[in-house]
């Protein structure tokens, strides 16, 4: 977004010009777009944590596609939170969670898409993320295209793969 200032009668008005023609939003500028909002309407206390240093979009799917600690919160059909470690990865700006059948977090978001993953390495870059699944055909050239890099990140794929919206995120590196 480009500022650009206009002096109306005696007062300057600020116009907002967007840098990147509507309707061409990239992958990156979402995600960057949902880091700020998310931090904008955020509480005080998350905003002195998470504000300081976010993770830039590009930063956090490098995140997403190296072997960090990755868990999904998931709520059983109870209600009660289901933690556990996933598989997680980006291919061309979209993040999947991989998913065995036979698990809680298959079952828990067959019924409830919400889901909240933590990506941290060390102490260095963390990112909470919160958002919904959908699950992919498995024959589609989608599925085909994340099990490949699903395969080359882990060195095995999933039964099941979830496109994960995010809604909200925040992210944070050491300086």
């Amino acid at each position: 977004m480009r500022r650009k200032g206009r002096e109306v009668a005696g007062r300057v008005i600020i116009i907002a010009i967007p840098t990147v023609p509507l309707g061409t939003e990239t992958p990156l500028s979402s995600l960057d777009s949902i880091i700020k909002d998310s931090l904008s309407k955020a509480s005080s206390h998350t905003r002195e944590v998470y504000g300081k240093n976010p993770l830039p979009a590009s930063e956090l799917i490098e995140l997403a596609n190296s072997r960090v600690l990755t868990l999904a919160a998931t709520v059983r059909p109870d209600g009660r939170p289901h933690l556990s470690p996933t598989d997680f990865v980006n291919v061309e700006g979209i993040f999947y969670l991989g998913v065995d059948e036979a698990t809680a977090r298959y079952r828990n978001l067959k019924q409830n898409p919400a889901v909240t993953v933590m990506l941290a390495d060390g102490s260095k870059r963390q990112a909470i993320l919160e958002g919904n699944t959908k699950f992919l055909d498995l024959k589609s050239g989608t599925a085909k295209r994340v099990l490949e890099a699903q395969k080359k990140k882990y060195g095995w794929v999933t039964d099941a793969l979830a496109e994960f919206q995010i809604v909200k995120a925040f992210t944070w590196k050491a300086k």
